[in-house]
């Protein structure tokens, strides 16, 4: 089964860096508009009960980043596989679905998909990035919204922070302002928060969706770093999976026009 998911992700990181490019997606989306609870906890048991460790360069992790590219090319986005390096000959993979409009990306949304030795599962969070970038497509075809699972995340090299440092690196190599939204802590029994320059911005799509927000901004996080030296205007949004998607989808349905 491994040595299969292996010979796809070889494939499938080839077809990604011919000289003429990815084709073009022939699937539309599936569904509704908005956020399905139990799609997104479907996609959480996948990562959770069958990739729970997908430390960095792993094969597991190439199986998660397998599973990421084919539900994002179904809902119909061309989808870039970028190369993490981590060490020695170990390498990682950044997953990242391009806008639908062909256009610059006037937001991205990203989220870890490598797990540390220590870490607990992180399946909802993934589960929630699926199924926002398959709802926002739905809702608007042609977006300016670009999504990115980063691998490396947690790997104990140089800090860690791999995927969003390249992404960063490539994203001002292309001379690209986007804000960047980053998936938080997503569970239920969450209570829904957001922190960073785009914070305000986000709580007031909550507060428009009826969602509860917190009555004092959070501080920021030593993680935070990354986006703030890169001079991102930048949230981390966090919550029940519901509270998020919904508002998560209403945000970028008018950000990302």
């Amino acid at each position: 089964m491994v040595s299969r998911v292996v010979a796809i992700l070889v494939l499938t990181l080839a077809a990604s860096c011919t000289s003429e490019g990815p084709p073009v997606p022939d699937a539309e989306p599936a569904g509704p508009p908005r956020v399905q609870i139990d799609d997104v906890e479907s996609h959480a048991a996948q990562f959770d009960d069958e990739l729970p460790e997908r430390t960095a360069g792993s094969q597991n992790e190439g199986a998660a980043s397998v599973y990421l590219l084919g539900h994002l090319q179904q809902a119909g986005y061309i989808v870039r596989l970028d190369s993490v390096p981590v060490g020695n000959l170990v390498r990682s993979t950044n997953v990242v679905a391009l806008p639908p409009s062909g256009e610059d990306p006037l937001a991205v949304v990203v989220v870890p998909y490598d797990t540390a030795e220590d870490s607990e599962a992180s399946g909802a969070s993934l589960g929630l990035f699926l199924e926002v970038a398959r709802a926002l497509r739905a809702a608007v075809p042609a977006h300016s919204v670009e999504f990115a699972a980063l691998g490396a995340e947690h790997a104990d090299v140089s800090g860690g922070r791999l995927g969003s440092r390249r992404l960063v690196r490539g994203l001002l190599d292309e001379e690209l302002d986007p804000l960047v939204i980053q998936l938080g802590t997503i569970a239920d029994g969450v209570g829904f928060s957001a922190r960073g320059e785009v914070a305000p911005a986000v709580n007031g799509a909550a507060e428009s969706a009826g969602v509860e927000v917190p009555p004092s901004p959070l501080k920021f996080m030593p993680d935070d770093a990354v986006w703030m030296r890169a001079g991102f205007e930048w949230a981390v949004v966090s919550g029940a999976p519901h509270d998020v998607g919904e508002v998560l989808v209403e945000f970028l349905s008018e950000r990302g026009r």
